[in-house]
């Protein structure tokens, strides 16, 4: 006979036995050519968005700069969101969640600095784009987004700012993954010091291993 507590551990190890198991996280190659492209991960929904509507993990490179509001490369980087199987990827999803993710950031940062912002004011706007050749090369055939965010920049100048977003949507292994080059410069036949020379190399180069 089972004791209460045996009874108890092993219908615990069963039930995760059989219990569908997450997914793995594979990892994510950036080739930024340099050290200098800080990273970080994140689980979502983000501690600063606990109403985003993914769950999964995002990965992030910022630009050299990216926090220095007179840096050429201020607030530019690339940000690689791998959601669970079946996440919502259509362009209402990707405004609605792209809309609660800054919205979130923002008045999580500001309200560190004992300041408040007006989030209703913020705005997402994409549209589709027929330029393939920008697309990572192991997806080739990712659907491509082109659009604006305009938000309050809370880090450096707590102010309002207008970023342009270049978003590509795939799928690895039956997981949605939303790739995101992001930057206040407007990417119009980019100089060669241009941040979207750096942030298309990354992206193209972008691919993930076990």
């Amino acid at each position: 006979m089972l004791f209460p507590l045996t009874r108890l551990f092993l219908c615990t190890f069963l039930l995760a036995a059989i219990a569908p198991r997450a997914f793995a996280e594979p990892t994510f190659i950036f080739e930024t050519g340099t050290p200098e492209w800080k990273g970080e991960r994140l689980e979502l929904p983000p501690g600063f968005a606990p109403n985003l509507g993914w769950t999964g993990v995002e990965h992030i490179r910022f630009a050299p700069g990216m926090f220095e509001a007179e840096a050429p490369n201020f607030f530019s980087y690339v940000i690689v969101f791998l959601l669970e199987p079946g996440s919502d990827v259509t362009e209402a999803a990707l405004k609605r969640e792209t809309l609660i993710y800054y919205r979130g950031l923002s008045q999580a940062v500001m309200a560190g600095k004992q300041q408040s912002v007006d989030t209703s004011k913020f705005t997402v706007a994409l549209a589709p784009s027929d330029e393939k050749s920008g697309a990572p090369a192991v997806a080739p055939t990712a659907t491509a987004w082109t659009g604006t965010l305009e938000w309050v920049e809370p880090f450096a100048t707590q102010l309002p700012q207008k970023l342009f977003l270049e978003l590509h949507v795939w799928e690895h292994e039956g997981q949605p993954v939303v790739l995101s080059c992001i930057s206040p410069v407007a990417p119009v036949s980019p100089a060669v010091d241009d941040p979207w020379k750096a942030l298309r190399s990354i992206r193209a180069a972008f691919r993930f291993e076990p």
